[in-house]
C-alpha cells in the first residue's frame, strides 16, 4: 500500500477539487409530453458542452446521440422509438459563441440579429413537429 503524506493527499485534493470546478455544466431540456396513438411520449435531452455530446431521450431512454461537427450549430437526427418515427432539427447557437475570440463575437452578434441565439431541438413524429425542447445550464 502506498504511504502518502498529508501534503501529497491536500494537492490530490485540491486538483481534483479545481479539475471539476473547471468542467462547463450540462444543459438540460425540459421535459415535453406528446401523445400519439394512446401512447405517451415525454421528451427530453442533455448536452455536454466540453465533449460536444448532444442526447435526446423518449421515456428516459436515449434514442438519438450525436455531436455537432466544428463550427455547426445544426444537427438532425432520425430514429424510432417502439415503431413511431421520430425526428428532431437542433440547433445550438452555443456551438459557435462558446469558440470565444473574434469568431465567437461574430457568430453571437449574427446569431442574435437572426433571432436564433437558442439552444433547442424541434421534435417530430410522424414527420409532424409536434414540440421544441429548450435546453438551459445546470
Amino acid at each position: 500500500m502506498m504511504n502518502l503524506n498529508k501534503s501529497t493527499l491536500s494537492l490530490i485534493s485540491t486538483v481534483t477539487f479545481l479539475t471539476a470546478c473547471a468542467s462547463t455544466p450540462p444543459q438540460v431540456a425540459n421535459k415535453k409530453t406528446y401523445n400519439v396513438s394512446g401512447q405517451e411520449l415525454i421528451f427530453g435531452g442533455i448536452f455536454y458542452p466540453d465533449k460536444n455530446q448532444l442526447t435526446i431521450t423518449v421515456n428516459d431512454d436515449s434514442i438519438m446521440k450525436g455531436s455537432f461537427p466544428p463550427f455547426t450549430p445544426t444537427k438532425n437526427f432520425q430514429s424510432k422509438y417502439k415503431d413511431i418515427p421520430i425526428s428532431a432539427h437542433c440547433y445550438f447557437g452555443s456551438v459557435l459563441s462558446s469558440k470565444g475570440g473574434a469568431f465567437g463575437i461574430v457568430a453571437e452578434a449574427i446569431q442574435s440579429k437572426k433571432g436564433v441565439s437558442s439552444d433547442k431541438c424541434d421534435i417530430s413524429v410522424n414527420s409532424k413537429q409536434v414540440e421544441t425542447l429548450y435546453f438551459y445550464s445546470l
